[in-house]
């Protein structure tokens, strides 16, 4: 379930904090976004590190000048608690998002996932997976490539675990790899 690896507590800001304000907190944090809140504190939007290098250091602004509800995603996009991890890992496919806000029915912030926690679960999800016969059939041979974590044990569908990419990859001795990374190794 997401409640089980997503990371608490989760780093918020206001609608009107400066972006200078964010770009101290992801540097203290050492983190890539910040779930931003309303007045409620309510989770209304995210801002991320692609939103600071866009928004003002491409266009040569003062982050002090720059007010976060005019630069932050504000059609936050989310998962709740009690969804398992693939769903969390297809809807960031699906949305080509990189972290999700868990928020509960009430619309209470709880935590927030990211494609790093589901990367890091990845190998224990793929063996539960396969033992509830969740995945499809890849053939007798495929199979036994993936029961023996050989040197290549063909292609699946999944996470890379080192980039990140999600999509088809290679299981080499028992890791995730892309062709991208393949390449670079």
């Amino acid at each position: 379930m997401v409640s089980e690896v997503m990371n608490t507590p989760v780093e918020t800001v206001s609608l009107n904090a400066t972006c200078y304000d964010v770009a101290n907190i992801l540097k203290e944090r050492d983190i890539g976004a910040i779930t931003v809140v309303d007045d409620k504190l309510k989770p209304v939007g995210i801002i991320t590190e692609t939103d600071m290098l866009k928004n003002i250091v491409a266009k040569n602004l003062k982050s002090k000048d720059v007010l976060v509800k005019e630069i932050a995603t504000l059609k936050l996009i989310s998962i709740e608690p009690n969804k398992n991890i693939m769903e969390a890992a297809e809807l960031m496919a699906k949305k080509n998002i990189k972290r999700l806000p868990v928020i509960d029915k009430e619309g209470n912030l709880l935590g927030i996932i990211t494609i790093k926690d589901i990367v890091n679960i990845s190998p224990k999800l793929f063996e539960i997976m396969k033992e509830a016969s969740k995945i499809e059939n890849y053939g007798a041979e495929e199979e036994e490539q993936l029961d023996n974590y050989g040197e290549s044990s063909g292609v699946v569908e999944g996470i890379c675990e080192v980039c990140g990419y999600q999509g088809s990859v290679h299981i080499i001795n028992g890791q995730y790899i892309c062709d991208d990374c393949l390449e670079g190794q």
